[in-house]
């Protein structure tokens, strides 16, 4: 098949310059004219983030880990609080 990008939507060939031609066609044979959500990019980094606040949490160091992850202190506190480490 040899399907151009003149073939596809304008509002989608950023998406098939990302994924490339054929993994944008096995998408549109999957999820073709269905309604999908895609996340935005920071809720899908949270949890990494939160396991390196975890692994970097040394009891003390509260204010390096806000300053590092840029998050306020009582955000941090949720952080550890959520995954049992306060």
């Amino acid at each position: 098949m040899n399907i151009l990008m003149e073939d596809i939507p304008y509002n989608l060939h950023t998406m098939a310059d990302i994924t490339g031609m054929d993994n944008f066609l096995q998408i549109c044979k999957m999820y073709g004219g269905s309604s999908i959500y895609i996340p935005v990019y920071n809720k899908m980094i949270m949890g990494d983030r939160n396991r390196m606040i975890v692994r970097d949490y040394n009891g003390k160091n509260l204010d390096k880990l806000r300053v590092r992850y840029d998050l306020s202190k009582e955000q941090v506190r949720y952080v550890l609080r959520k995954e049992g480490v306060m």
